[in-house]
């Protein structure tokens, strides 16, 4: 028999009580079809070929779609390489090598250094992913070397696991619990080479980010010097009067910005922008026309085709204030609507110049007003300091006594990362009962996320899913092999838009809390969407299938926690083999190859773009990408590794697989495909928190071989591992105090900068620059838009031109622009595309 007791003997009815069941209700359960093992355990057993059948058509699916991506990346290069030339020229990077596989060797031998450039984020993603693989790739091999052996020789003629099971801790038989001596020394060995790890980050953690923030270009950029300080009071809303107040800041304040009303300007500049997009979009329509119903006639008489002027439906706009939390709502609906209302059309160009008429003067009357200080002022301030030190000193001081005022501050703001509307928000009791409830709201999504999952269950029981939908009943006529790849293929296509749709509700409900800054959110989202990843894809899949069973077990007997890992964690290995596997091909094939995107360019965006303006932003619109979200996701996985390296040590190879695949597509997209500019820089923020985050998968180790060495007994009942179990419970202790010290130690270094430089650093040339007018810079945006030129594609007939002297005759309607677009017709006038070649010279 097994050394450890089996999971169908331990009664959790017996290690819980009765006060936790308004919780947890029977009917619940039977209504979520949930049972008290995780959905992880139906893999247990499972042989090599069944894993291997399983996993066939994800890398199948993977190698197409990467060959793909070799074939079309130097076809369509403003999707695969749009840094080495959709960006100002010298803000590009060399064009990759040209042949199939010739960027492999490029990309995976780039340095990490080079990521700097981008941002200590980015800088330290790339780090982290390689240093998880070069921690999985020693340890894991280690452990595969002298543990896998132990546990194939660990069965015995009374037990023997089946399948993959043999080559882990579950093939330890009763009759050879000495075995488990190896696994005791390997747990050991383990968990202080991760220590040693964590320890030398967190080092290299703040010699790097002292190196880069205080480089003497990062230094001398306004970023560096900005302080973010709300709850200023009344009496010090005056630029003369704050200086005064912070003159005992060493080095003294530059600059300030005081956050005016910018509602009615809002309002101004979006129908601005709107009825700028209409009037292209309705000269470029006249043009269209004039074309197909002239022909190739130049000589045609132009006033006669006036009548071609398209008319439209305007939009309808809807500007309301909701009556809690200091919330404005803009809402656009189409203009079809005026249809259903018996309304005429209007001339779309006639409408969109007296709109830009309107627009311009009300806008024009906010500047002045914002000028001759006579709009209103929140309090909130944006300061800059005359030195870095300055900043950071301002930072760290209690600016008043007086409690609730100048209490928040934000250090090194970019100006396009602010959240403008949280800005005005007052520190209300309002205030704080929204956060609360956002809070709230995410602890109940992550508990309430098993009941969608649940329903996406059935899809993967056929049998089940046409018993309660009956009509589903034609699904049996379907072939066998096609039945299976349906039950298998769509769940999992499912729960990833299900996690993706969770991703964006966090992100949604993050904002609601009032955070100032990009920055800020993305802090905050890594630690809620790690904790939802990690409770929902790891341990409800591998302990019970609700989370409200586990919250009902560690709440009403902690001391089972390690019981409860013992006996579900062994059976789950399998399960997160293929689970890693399938995820890792999947990232690879999909992220690659961006079928989604590369089959929109080619149909749907060539018929969406309807101005060259909108077609330039498209293409010159780099991807962002947003790490608050994208760290939670590897340390998932890396914990994951950590809580069966020893279990299971094959999973080693699996976790080095994705970190292997992810490593080369992010050196490859970071590089020629995402945006070189990143707004929510937290500066190295996320990083020492993605690594807090692995001591989740040391505390599931470190539990699951307490159980183990508490519940092994031999082949006469006795429990010889006891004082194995006690030892690591003292490891698990002392690794309570080690996270505990190493973020005691180390969290202020990642928030505040040393002033003193007791060390040398080299001087880094990398860093954050805008431009030199300060005296705009931390204005709102809409204080500083311009209406742009109209821009108008040229035509062999030069209808473009004959429209542009009409309406350069309006007031308020700039010169146009008709140099850097064509557009180009074919087959009797009736197609038409815009071709881009440059932007305008007031293109932003």
């Amino acid at each position: 028999m097994s050394t450890l007791i089996p999971i169908e003997d331990v009664n959790y009815k017996d290690l819980t009580y009765t006060y936790m069941g308004v919780f947890y209700s029977p009917k619940f359960q039977q209504f979520l079809n949930t049972t008290q093992t995780g959905l992880a355990h139906s893999s247990s057993g499972a042989e090599l070929s069944l894993l291997t059948r399983s996993l066939c058509t994800s890398l199948s699916l993977c190698i197409i779609q990467l060959a793909m991506f070799c074939f079309f990346r130097n076809i369509f290069k403003s999707l695969y390489q749009p840094r080495s030339y959709f960006v100002p020229q010298d803000e590009r990077v060399e064009p990759a090598e040209s042949g199939f596989l010739n960027w492999v060797i490029p990309t995976l031998s780039t340095n990490i250094d080079y990521y700097l450039c981008l941002g200590l984020d980015t800088y330290f993603f790339v780090r982290y992913i390689s240093m998880m693989l070069l921690f999985f790739l020693v340890v894991g091999a280690l452990n595969i070397v002298v543990l896998v052996p132990i546990n194939t020789s660990g069965s015995s003629s009374e037990f023997k696991a089946s399948g993959l099971d043999r080559l882990s801790l579950s093939n330890i038989s009763s009759s050879k619990v000495h075995l488990l001596n190896g696994h005791f020394i390997m747990s050991l060995m383990t968990i202080g080479f991760f220590h040693l790890m964590i320890v030398y980050e967190m080092e290299s953690v703040i010699k790097i980010r002292k190196s880069y923030l205080s480089s003497k270009r990062h230094r001398s950029s306004v970023v560096s010097k900005i302080l973010l300080i709300t709850h200023i009071p009344t009496e010090l809303l005056d630029i003369e009067r704050l200086k005064s107040e912070l003159s005992i800041i060493p080095g003294g304040v530059k600059n300030i910005w005081f956050l005016s009303d910018y509602k009615k300007i809002n309002v101004s500049v979006r129908e601005a922008k709107e009825a700028v997009y209409e009037l292209e979009v309705g000269e470029i329509k006249f043009i269209k026309k004039y074309h197909k119903k002239v022909g190739n006639n130049r000589y045609k008489h132009y006033t006669v085709m006036r009548q071609l002027k398209p008319k439209f439906y305007p939009p309808i706009s809807i500007n309301t204030k909701l009556p809690f939390g200091n919330i404005s709502l803009n809402i656009n609906i189409p203009g079809l609507l005026r249809f259903f209302i018996f309304q005429k059309k209007v001339d779309q160009i006639d409408w969109s110049v007296e709109r830009i008429k309107k627009a311009k003067k009300a806008i024009e009357k906010e500047k002045v007003l914002l000028a001759s200080e006579q709009l209103k002022k929140f309090n909130t301030v944006f300061v800059q300091f005359n030195t870095q030190s300055g900043a950071y000193t301002a930072h760290q001081v209690l600016l008043s006594q007086s409690q609730g005022c100048m209490d928040k501050t934000v250090i090194e703001v970019h100006p396009r990362d602010v959240q403008w509307n949280n800005l005005t928000k007052e520190n209300s009791a309002t205030l704080l009962v929204q956060r609360y409830l956002v809070t709230l709201l995410c602890i109940c999504l992550i508990m309430l996320y098993i009941i969608p999952v649940s329903f996406i269950g059935l899809i993967s029981q056929v049998p089940l899913l046409t018993k309660l939908l009956p009509f589903l009943g034609w699904v049996y006529s379907l072939p066998e092999e096609v039945r299976n790849c349906f039950s298998s293929i769509l769940p999992s296509l499912f729960l990833s838009i299900l996690t993706s749709v969770m991703m964006i509700t966090f992100r949604f409900l993050t904002y609601y809390k009032g955070k100032l800054t990009g920055a800020e959110i993305e802090i905050d989202l890594q630690r809620w969407y790690f904790s939802f990843l990690f409770i929902q894809q790891f341990l409800v899949v591998t302990i019970s299938s609700s989370i409200t069973v586990i919250f009902k077990q560690i709440v009403d007997q902690p001391t089972s926690i390690p019981v409860m890992l013992a006996t579900n964690l062994p059976k789950a290995a399998t399960f997160f083999y293929k689970f890693i596997a399938v995820r890792a091909l999947s990232f690879c094939g999909n992220n690659f190859l961006r079928i989604d995107q590369l089959i929109l360019r080619n149909t749907f965006y060539k018929l969406w773009d309807k101005t060259p303006r909108q077609k330039l932003v498209r293409e010159t619109t780099l991807l962002p990408i947003k790490w608050g979200t994208t760290y939670p996701i590897y340390s998932v996985y890396a914990a994951i590794g950590l809580t069966y390296t020893i279990i299971s040590p094959l999973i080693s190879v699996f976790v080095v697989l994705i970190l292997f695949l992810v490593l080369t597509y992010y050196k490859y997209s970071l590089r020629y495909i995402y945006s070189h500019i990143n707004e929510s820089e937290t500066y190295g923020r996320l990083y020492p928190s993605a690594l807090l985050h692995l001591y989740a998968g040391i505390y599931c180790l470190e539990c699951c071989m307490i159980g183990v060495f508490f519940l092994s007994k031999d082949a006469s009942g006795n429990f010889p591992m006891n004082s194995h179990g006690w030892i690591m419970s003292l490891i698990l202790l002392m690794t309570v105090f080690g996270n505990t010290t190493l973020y005691n130690r180390y969290h202020r270094y990642f928030s505040y900068l040393p002033i003193i430089n007791d060390r040398e650093y080299p001087d880094d040339p990398l860093g954050t620059d805008l431009s030199s007018n300060y005296q705009m810079l931390y204005l709102h945006p809409n204080f500083k838009y311009e209406i742009p030129r109209v821009w108008l594609p040229s035509d062999d007939l030069e209808v473009a031109h004959t429209e542009a002297r009409h309406l350069e005759d309006n007031e308020g309607i700039e010169s146009i622009v008709i140099p850097g677009s064509t557009i180009k017709f074919g087959w009797r006038n009736r197609f038409s595309e815009i071709v881009v070649r440059q932007g305008p010279p007031d293109f932003k």
